[in-house]
């Protein structure tokens, strides 16, 4: 009878032991099979998988711009916010110091109470999710990766600091809205920088680790969820000595203070300029030396990739001059000028385009435009709707039951159908009305049109260019390329060639002086005529007032832009002169050695009129212009340091009395006939009417307008000192012009964005720039350069006849 209660108790024994080891071996056995899995190598936890943003800089070192497909930047530990850090630890992991990477009574709290009492994920645990491992398709294969992530976390607590693993986490952390990494959420959300981040901005963004998405501050029914995660979060912190109760108190009531900053490569400061460099870089990374090997390679010999591999890109662009030329370029064109040019084209009958354009002629440039569209790269399945994938990933496909786009995911596309419309449909498609946004200088509007109206609506909008650098160093300063870059993206800097119109006469009278002409000779003002081969008539061209007699100075001839003596000048040393100046200075666009070159017939950019004019800024040196100075890796190691390409493109002599005859642009010219003083670009100096804002500029000036036939173009390129900028204004379509020269001339259309922008370089303390005269050479030029002087005719105070 005895022996049943031993038996009992015996198999009660067994069957507790049982229950206490079963679970421990198949705990050791998950870590056993954990262990032996594919676990990241040593090399893999010293260099953990990362996308890196490249970042742009402005020349001051802020940031201007970033190439991504992660918008990430790392930053150490030490530019990270205490606030950040107490956070994150209070909320987070408040053993973070203590525990080697796992921690104990957190994951048997867990265990017990199922997760109601906090989570058993520690930092370390959750940076090893976040670097190693990918998303599980079942419970079964997240238990076992949880038993890899607390082999990975050991590791890395061996491998790193605790401070290292918290850098790490912040910096790997997805905040949603484009801002991943704490560099990037400071940036996006606040609007500063991770080291300045205030207490109740920290602990907002702590908040949001548990779950981004509900708790998501940019969107208006979430942000009651968000200020309470906040409370929680600022409660965390004064439970473990982080706050005090007062502080609590206080901070709890504070509003969300969100300073937030949409990250878009279409916004923000310098796009135009930012989309060019892009493809800069990726053809400088690309270089290969003649034995086919990369020229600027990493380590392994691969190419650096600049939307992940974390490259720092230092720019030479001014923050502020950057500012002052997008304003400029915005408050001439949105308050002035196109309030005229809408009004002008109200006139017109097929309108946007001039009377003079034909009808097939405009078929022409609407077919055109059409099929540059994104919409017609769309319907024709070029481009995706929805990732903007080209035509590689895309393919034609059979979907629910009729022909579909499909951006295919096993080549890297989005998994996006969309409906396949024919080829003779499109045009229907085109002239159907549809519900649509569209640009204006008032913002963004919300209107229905066909997408061909739209298209003639776009292109009643006049464009504009500007680029400003330092003659000395070729550094460029600022660079506007257009308007508006998420609706124009045609960058009219460096990838538009328009045609320069009288701004290319500096490059006739240049050549003339380096042959001995003297600015202050008299020469008749009449017509000049070319002999053309057999068949064609004579080329006699004419000034544009249609005012001829008398004698000019070559100085006043300049000043005014008279075509007659510029074509005398053409005549007297040939085409085949002018332009080798013209390539000296730097200009490489095609240029034909024909006499109507002297009027600007030619299509230049403007970085090549820019970079020409300023070779006589510089005593004729000229300077290639530079856009960015040196290209680090992301642990701070030069790859590319830019090497000036300069050279002499003219004697110092002809460059200097070439800047005194173009200050008469500005400052007016004598003509002896009439004893006036007059230049074309008088109007910066005067500020009758509207040009109070932008004229009155008192300092030094050479310049030079230009006015192209028709008026599609209109130029203005001032010179000072230490700064060259030259604007364009028009329209993208040349047919599409004002109808008057008084309206459409350079001195109108765009001299005064070179006024509104010089008027805020000057008043800028910060902005370091002479309002001095231009340097004289040593010695005797050998020539007179005060024409007024010299002449002895007319009172050397006598004042300009302003237009």
């Amino acid at each position: 009878m005895s022996a049943k209660p031993a038996t009992r108790s015996k198999s009660r024994r067994w069957l507790w032991w049982f229950l206490v080891l079963s679970p421990l071996l198949g705990l050791l056995f998950m870590l056993f099979w954990a262990a032996n899995s594919d676990l990241p190598s040593t090399e893999d936890l010293e260099n953990p998988r990362s996308d890196l943003a490249t970042a742009i800089l402005f020349s001051d070192g802020s940031q201007m711009g970033q190439y991504y497909r992660e918008n990430r930047i790392p930053v150490d530990y030490a530019r990270i916010s205490p606030n950040v850090v107490n956070a994150l630890i209070a909320t987070e992991d408040e053993r973070f110091r203590q525990h080697s990477g796992v921690d104990v009574r957190g994951t048997v709290r867990a265990a017990v109470f199922l997760g109601k009492k906090g989570g058993a994920s520690t930092i370390t645990q959750q940076l090893a999710k976040m670097l190693f491992t990918d998303p599980a398709e079942n419970i079964f294969e997240r238990v076992f990766q949880k038993f890899q992530e607390w082999i990975i976390s050991a590791k890395l607590e061996r491998q790193y600091t605790k401070d290292e693993i918290i850098a790490m986490y912040l910096n790997r952390f997805d905040w949603i809205n484009q801002a991943v990494g704490i560099h990037s959420a400071a940036r996006v959300y606040f609007s500063t920088t991770p080291d300045s981040l205030r207490i109740e901005e920290a602990a907002m963004l702590v908040g949001m680790l548990q779950n981004p998405s509900l708790y998501n501050p940019n969107r208006a029914n979430r942000q009651e969820n968000v200020v309470r995660r906040r409370m929680v979060v600022l409660d965390q912190m004064r439970r473990n000595g982080f706050l005090t109760t007062q502080q609590y108190d206080s901070l709890k009531t504070l509003p969300l203070g969100l300073k937030f900053q949409r990250v878009d490569h279409t916004e923000g400061s310098a796009p135009y300029f930012r989309e060019v460099l892009r493809a800069r870089l990726q053809t400088l990374l690309n270089t290969t030396n003649d034995d086919g090997t990369l020229k600027y390679a990493k380590a392994d010999g691969t190419a650096y990739d600049i939307y992940t591999d974390g490259l720092r890109i230092y720019t030479t662009i001014d923050k502020d001059m950057q500012q002052y030329g997008e304003y400029a370029v915005r408050e001439h064109l949105s308050t002035e000028l196109q309030p005229d040019f809408f009004k002008d084209l109200a006139r017109k009958k097929n309108r946007p385009f001039d009377f003079r354009v034909t009808q097939a002629e405009i078929d022409g440039i609407l077919s055109t435009a059409m099929k540059r569209s994104v919409r017609y790269r769309i319907l024709t399945g070029k481009q995706c709707p929805n990732c903007e994938r080209p035509a590689k990933y895309i393919e034609k496909t059979k979907h629910e039951g009729s022909q579909h786009w499909h951006c295919r995911p096993d080549l890297g596309g989005c998994d996006t159908y969309w409906s396949v419309v024919k080829e003779d449909d499109i045009p229907k498609v085109f002239d159907t009305p549809v519900a649509m946004r569209v640009f204006s200088w008032k913002g963004e509007i919300d209107t229905t049109m066909s997408p061909m109206d739209s298209i003639r609506y776009y292109k009643s909008f006049l464009q504009s260019g500007l680029l400003s650098m330092d003659p000395h160093t070729g550094f460029v300063k600022a660079w506007v390329g257009g308007i508006d870059f998420k609706n124009f993206q045609y960058d009219h800097v460096e990838q538009a060639r328009r045609q320069v119109g009288s701004t290319f006469k500096p490059f006739v009278y240049a050549t003339a002086i380096r042959e001995g002409m003297e600015p202050c000779r008299e020469v008749p003002n009449q017509k000049v005529c070319f002999d053309m081969p057999p068949g064609q008539p004579d080329w006699c061209p004419e000034n544009s007032d249609a005012v001829y007699g008398g004698m000019v100075t070559v100085e006043y001839a300049l000043a005014n832009s008279m075509n007659t003596v510029t074509a005398w000048l053409m005549k007297q040393y040939g085409p085949q002169a002018v332009t080798v100046l013209a390539r000296h200075m730097g200009v490489k666009s095609p240029l034909e050695p024909v006499p109507s070159l002297c009027l600007g017939v030619a299509d230049l950019t403007l970085m090549e009129m820019t970079g020409a004019f300023s070779s006589f800024a510089n005593q004729g040196v000229y300077i290639e212009p530079i856009t960015f100075t040196r290209i680090e890796d992301k642990n701070g190691n030069t790859i590319y340091d830019v090497l000036p390409t300069t050279y002499e493109a003219l004697d110092e002599r002809t460059a200097y009395i070439m800047l005194q005859m173009l200050k008469g642009v500005t400052d007016g010219a004598y003509n002896p006939s009439t004893g006036k003083v007059v230049g074309t670009g008088l109007r910066l100096r005067t500020s009758w009417g509207n040009r109070q804002k932008y004229a009155n500029i008192k300092f030094p000036t050479a310049g030079k307008t230009g006015t192209t036939q028709n008026n599609s173009d209109g130029w203005f390129i001032g010179i000072t000192p230490d700064l060259v900028t030259g604007v364009w204004t028009g329209a993208d379509d040349r047919s599409v012009r004002f109808a008057s020269t008084d309206k459409g001339q350079g001195a109108n259309m765009a001299l005064p964005i070179y006024g509104y922008f010089m008027n805020k370089v000057y008043a800028d303390p910060n902005i370091e720039i002479s309002t001095g005269d231009f340097e004289r050479p040593a010695g005797d030029l050998g020539v007179e350069v005060d024409c007024r002087k010299k002449s002895g005719r007319v009172d050397p105070g006598a004042k300009p006849t302003w237009d």
